[in-house]
């Protein structure tokens, strides 16, 4: 299990959104998200398009993320555009987001690292994608849930 720098995570849940459009690396996500932390509430989103709509309730219900994790190449809605969208709202903008990619395209990295946007790239073994995982985690920052 990760240790995660708070306090009061064992107060509130800790829930992470995860946006690809590959459902074999959502699911390998959520299989060692929940080996390392099964307490950890993933909710995923397939396009930018819907994770903008989960946000968007996320925020009424007060049940918003406490870190994203985006991929760039997606239809719909790519990972810029998304990026884009959150950092458009005042309470959106306020949550961690890190990118987890297959893309070694400079341009492209270049453009996350301007941004001061964490990069982690997906390797290709369950094992090493284990350990990018418990690495994505450490930019993990739970939220009270308002009341």
């Amino acid at each position: 299990m990760v240790d995660i720098k708070s306090e009061e995570h064992t107060e509130y849940p800790k829930i992470i959104l995860h946006i690809d459009d590959d459902l074999d690396d959502r699911y390998l996500v959520r299989k060692a998200l929940n080996n390392i932390d099964p307490s950890i509430v993933l909710r995923e989103a397939q396009d930018g398009k819907k994770a903008i709509d989960f946000l968007q309730q996320a925020k009424l219900f007060g049940d918003l993320p406490c870190l994203i994790i985006l991929d760039i190449n997606m239809p719909v809605m790519d990972g810029y555009d998304t990026f884009r969208e959150i950092k458009k709202d005042d309470v959106l903008s306020t949550i961690p987001i890190v990118i987890f990619t297959t893309s070694r395209d400079s341009k492209e990295l270049n453009y996350w690292r301007d941004n001061n946007i964490e990069i982690v790239s997906k390797p290709a073994s369950f094992d090493e994608f284990t350990m990018s995982v418990k690495s994505i985690l450490g930019y993990f920052s739970p939220i009270k849930k308002s009341k």
